[in-house]
């Protein structure tokens, strides 16, 4: 009878030390190049450099990197998007990611995001990490430039209150857009919106072009706005923002 009871709990022993244990942990990534604010070249590529960790071991990794509208006052090409996935050989517990992702001459300038994740061998996914840079392409990397410091407008505004717009915008080489819009700082509310098809010179003249009055009237709610500029090349997006207030 003891001698039984000694065999089945041995085998106990032995099956519980058999089972397997699930796994839930994520791996961790880091990400040690590019750092925030980074800006890339085109022509050099985008180096991407990591530590991905896993206590059971690790089977890919995952590259996502797509564009920002005007963060910044810099814009980017937001339809712009690579996806990289690779398996990582071995599946080692640490893996050191080191590559090269290649950039189009002509890529848009302005402001990206890259993010980084990877999955371990048990399919626990990692929590992401993220990192916001910048690309430069050795095509035209000089933005129009908006100048308007000419245009002086009240902090705060009342019936009756007003402003001319004045001012310009210039490019290098290929100024090809610029709007203006006047409203509410959300945009839910437009006041004026016109675009500037005339382009003489990569120069467009506000001054000229846009010299009506504007003045707050019965059709301004009480509430927070601003006057908003952009401008486009071939290559870059630029924006600018002089915000007030309306208060009756």
């Amino acid at each position: 009878m003891i001698r039984n009871i000694f065999h089945y709990f041995f085998l106990a022993i032995l099956v519980g030390g058999c089972s397997k244990i699930d796994d839930t942990e994520k791996p961790i990534v880091i990400i040690n190049s590019p750092l925030a604010g980074d800006a890339i070249t085109t022509n050099s590529g985008l180096h991407l450099m990591a530590t991905l960790t896993d206590n059971t071991g690790l089977l890919q990794y995952k590259i996502v990197i797509t564009g920002i509208d005007s963060l910044n006052d810099v814009a980017a090409d937001s339809t712009f998007s690579i996806t990289l996935i690779n398996g990582i050989s071995e599946k080692p517990e640490e893996f050191i990611l080191d590559y090269v992702v290649s950039l189009n001459e002509s890529t848009f300038n302005g402001h990206y995001q890259l993010t980084l994740s990877c999955v371990d061998v048990e399919g626990n996914e990692a929590l992401r990490d993220t990192v916001l840079f910048q690309i430069k392409n050795s095509t035209d990397n000089v933005p129009p430039v908006i100048d308007v410091a000419s245009l002086v407008i009240n902090d705060t505004l009342g019936f009756g209150m007003g402003f001319a717009l004045s001012g310009m915008v210039t490019d290098e080489r290929s100024l090809i857009y610029s709007d203006i819009f006047i409203g509410r700082s959300n945009f839910s509310d437009t006041i004026r919106y016109t675009d500037f098809p005339w382009i003489s010179n990569n120069t467009v003249d506000y001054t000229t072009n846009f010299s009506w009055f504007h003045q707050v009237d019965s059709t301004w709610s009480q509430g927070t706005y601003h006057v908003y500029y952009t401008a486009w090349d071939n290559y870059s997006g630029v924006s600018h923002t002089i915000p007030f207030y309306v208060k009756y």
